[in-house]
């Protein structure tokens, strides 16, 4: 039975990609309900919260406590990347995007926040459009379209008249994650999933120092431990996502996200009674029906590339 099991699993690289992509967003998940935590916490004692790049930060420093072991058996030489500015890039996107993340996590609901963050594919492919110059299908557009709509009606609650900036805090973060995941794709190539994290967490605690010295606060004797588990899902999530973008295409993984909305809205409902309005849940099913749409589009068009070329090389 075990030995049946392992060879499934050695034999299956979409279903170890699947398993790692439900784990890391799981983790990020958990991650998610720590930050509404404080921010409900401090809210009802009469504190000041943390701040979004604080809470960062020391998620980050401690992240790095769960990676020592792995440091300290492959030695130094293990931390040289192949992609130096490309892991910059990278850097500067989480760090940017996890703020903006924080930030709206504290005046948001976790459904539709994390509903929101759905978005972030569709403005990929539309920047790609705009900047790179790819052509956009009419199956295409009319999926970018529908989720577009999905994302006002999640954001329906949050207007108040005039469009609040709280709602875009959301989409603008996710917009730096699909950056960030679109490298991660190319530096597996030829760094490992425990460096690309290592890097990670490394050079982003000192890029979100600056600003907490500068406007941070002591954390309170309740808050530390809750920050250490951060840093523990932190180090988990990434090297699980690491592992899934190893192990399986962007695209094939892309579904599999949708498991942070559920685990996110049953968060927010178990921890802070935060029951999703109908009109939060209509728009994330349209969103991520409207991502299926396009993934199941996009995976088409490349099969059919494939077939052209195949059918051109064989008559040539």
């Amino acid at each position: 039975m075990i030995s049946s099991c392992v060879h499934f699993w050695n034999e299956a690289p979409h279903f170890r990609g699947a398993f790692w992509k439900v784990s890391s967003f799981l983790c990020f998940s958990g991650i998610n309900g720590i930050v509404s935590y404080f921010s409900h916490a401090a809210e009802a004692a009469g504190q000041v919260p943390l701040p979004a790049f604080e809470i960062a930060f020391f998620q980050n420093l401690f992240g790095l406590i769960f990676l020592l072991p792995w440091l300290m058996q492959h030695g130094p030489s293990s931390i040289k990347t192949q992609y130096p500015w490309l892991q910059t890039f990278r850097i500067i996107l989480s760090a940017i995007g996890v703020i903006l993340w924080y930030i709206s996590l504290a005046h948001m609901q976790l459904a539709q926040a994390v509903g929101l963050m759905f978005l972030g594919p569709l403005i990929t492919v539309v920047g790609a459009h705009v900047f790179l110059k790819e052509s956009i299908s009419k199956e295409r557009g009319l999926a970018i379209l529908i989720g577009f709509v999905g994302g006002a009606i999640i954001s329906q609650p949050t207007f108040s008249g005039l469009l609040s900036f709280v709602a875009f805090l959301p989409i603008l973060a996710a917009i730096c994650f699909s950056g960030a995941t679109l490298m991660i794709r190319r530096l597996t190539a030829g760094d490992s999933p425990q460096l690309i994290a290592v890097y990670l967490l490394f050079f982003m605690a000192p890029l979100l120092l600056i600003p907490t010295l500068l406007y941070g606060h002591m954390p309170l004797a309740w808050q530390w431990p809750w920050l250490l588990m951060m840093g523990g899902l932190t180090t988990g999530a990434h090297l699980f996502l690491n592992k899934a973008y190893t192990s399986a295409e962007v695209s094939y993984l892309i579904p599999y996200g949708f498991t942070k909305w559920f685990a996110g809205a049953l968060i927010g409902v178990i921890a802070f009674a935060e029951i999703p309005s109908l009109w939060t849940c209509f728009g994330a099913f349209i969103l991520m029906a409207s991502i299926i749409a396009l993934n199941w589009s996009e995976v088409r068009r490349n099969s059919s590339k494939t077939l052209k070329s195949t059918l051109y090389g064989n008559t040539a």
